[in-house]
């Protein structure tokens, strides 16, 4: 009787947990699909013998693609196209257009969100950035040859002026155009480079003028209206912020976009001028992205990434001063500090050249391999059809690229620099990231209020979605731009009890992950969460097994003895 009553508890609790049939076998957990086999090696060059050409990545992309809106592509039915497609960002640059269409892009936008809302009954957070026209140099309007409106031919070895007189503005040709720089003259040498359009024309100092400079056309080609001019071998001083990105700043402000890109940021005097500008409009949620495309702004690189919230490589324009030789360099270099410091870093690859779409994957694949958190395509010009194939193509070599990347690396070197003691939430996220590793987490499932706890996660690389369930729609859109986040806008009523709210809210985004099919029946997933409502209270780590699904008589993720 003795031996029957001390066993009737421990057949009890058996009997409860084979109510849950889904939970996986440890057995199970050991195959070969998302290169788990080389994932937790212990040495890089053990990971990489591993490596299987024959192993399917998973279904959730970790890394993040902006792509830009222009006028074949900004429709709303455009913008759903490209949200089913994965696009977690859009970029709207004020270089190009005026203000009422990027204002009607925007109402666009909006639109295309409500009607995902209508496909899927979720919200798609998706974020929009407005790219600054920055303090750029420009020619002016090629009117002055009646045979060739709007372009000059500019023939290798002949000889053509630039101008900085205001009266030739819109009269260029092939032998003279005005640019928008009055101290070209005054900041020019004999033998200096000056590049033209990114590269479609490459010309060299001869002879310098009061109000003009004579040059060589070392690269003929064809030059079109109001195009980018480069001084290679100048250090250019222009003001920090002009009259007109002022301008634009509010006006990105009024369109409540979520991140503001600072075009050719050459020092941390250009972004404390911009963050000034929204102090003045009290508009401080905008996310302040600077974009690096000179090599001043490399060498310049660590104050930069200092002052600001993230970082947008543009790999075409620093190639044009660095070299393509160095290119590779840069690109790990700044990629590295970005991580360190924890700051979101996208990088920017041109997708036409030759007049037709034409893109490098292995460089995608490469910059993922880095760490990258996302990926910016110039896709202004093309059509929807043509944005949506090269999402979807870019999609898979994220996906790949990411199960091949040795996350152990970033993970140990991040977690071993850290100063001790922590402060409990960031030791918090670093249990969980180490928890979801040890157990093959298919998701880890964080609750925040600000998203501080989600990025935190974000900066570890960790293998799988990080599914941030916030009520905040700011939150969850500036979120968009992190590796690996998955933002979810809970806008649901909260319930009394805030203990059986928190549950339903994350019961809610892991069925959103079942109908995605990014979590399979019986895969761990990591919950972070905190044990009182409010901001700075996450302190609780839980993982548990994805049941079949919450409907009839199956039983909830959240069963009891776990």
């Amino acid at each position: 009787m003795l031996c029957t009553n001390h066993t009737a508890p421990t057949t009890k609790w058996i009997r409860s947990c084979r109510q849950m049939p889904w939970m996986i076998h440890l057995e199970n957990q050991f195959v070969t699909d998302d290169q788990r086999k080389a994932a937790y090696q212990n040495t890089r060059l053990e990971h990489n013998v591993q490596l299987d050409i024959n192993s399917s990545p998973k279904l959730a992309r970790l890394t993040q693609i902006m792509v830009t809106l222009g006028m074949r592509n900004s429709h709303p039915d455009a913008i759903v196209d490209m949200m089913m497609a994965g696009a977690n960002i859009v970029r709207l640059n004020v270089s190009h257009d005026k203000e009422k269409w990027h204002a009607i892009t925007v109402q666009s936008i909006r639109e295309g969100g409500n009607r995902m809302y209508e496909l899927t009954s979720e919200i798609y957070p998706l974020g929009v950035a407005m790219n600054l026209r920055g303090p750029e140099i420009r020619t002016g309007v090629f009117r002055g040859d009646e045979t060739s409106m709007g372009y000059a031919k500019l023939e290798e070895g002949n000889m053509v002026r630039l101008v900085t007189d205001t009266i030739a503005k819109r009269a260029g040709c092939a032998t003279c155009f005005w640019v928008s720089y009055h101290e070209l003259p005054r900041v020019c040498r004999p033998g200096d480079r000056i590049l033209i359009d990114r590269g479609a024309v490459l010309l060299r100092v001869t002879c310098i003028h009061e109000r003009a400079v004579s040059c060589k056309i070392v690269k003929g080609g064809i030059v079109k209206d109001n195009k980018l001019v480069q001084l290679l071998d100048t250090i250019v001083s222009l003001p920090q912020i002009s009259e007109k990105d002022t301008q634009h700043i509010q006006l990105a402000s009024k369109l409540k976009c979520d991140f503001l890109i600072v075009n050719h940021v050459r020092n941390e005097k250009m972004i404390y001028a911009v963050k000034s500008r929204l102090i003045q409009i009290d508009d401080l949620r905008l996310c302040v992205m600077a974009k690096i495309s000179t090599q001043q702004g490399v060498e310049n690189f660590d104050e930069i990434l200092n002052a600001a919230d993230a970082i947008l490589l543009d790999r075409d324009s620093v190639e044009v001063d660095v070299g393509p030789e160095k290119l590779f360099l840069v690109e790990k270099i700044i990629i590295a500090k970005c991580i360190k410091a924890r700051k979101p870093i996208a990088l920017g690859f041109q997708t036409y050249s030759n007049e037709k779409l034409n893109i490098d994957m292995s460089l995608i694949a490469n910059a993922v391999l880095n760490g990258v958190d996302a990926i910016f395509l110039k896709t202004g010009h093309l059509e929807t059809k043509e944005t949506v194939q090269l999402l979807n193509d870019v999609d898979v070599v994220c996906r790949e690229a990411e199960s091949a990347r040795w996350q152990k690396e970033i993970f140990n070197e991040l977690s071993y620099k850290v100063s001790i003691p922590l402060d409990p939430l960031h030791a918090i996220i670093v249990g969980a990231i180490d928890t979801s590793l040890k157990s093959n987490a298919a998701a880890i499932v964080v609750t925040t209020t600000t998203g501080h706890s989600a990025v935190l996660l974000s900066t570890y690389r960790p293998r799988c979605p990080i599914l941030a369930i916030t009520r905040y729609g700011e939150v969850a859109r500036r979120l968009q731009l992190y590796y690996g986040i998955y933002p979810f806008h809970y806008r649901t009523q909260s319930l009394p009890n805030w203990g059986e709210d928190i549950q339903t809210r994350i019961q809610t985004g892991i069925d959103s992950l079942r109908r995605k099919k990014y979590i399979r029946v019986g895969e761990p997933i990591v919950v972070v969460s905190g044990w009182c409502q409010g901001t700075g209270f996450t302190n609780c780590i839980r993982i548990f097994y994805a049941s079949p699904g919450h409907t009839g008589n199956q039983v909830p993720d959240f069963e009891p003895c776990w």
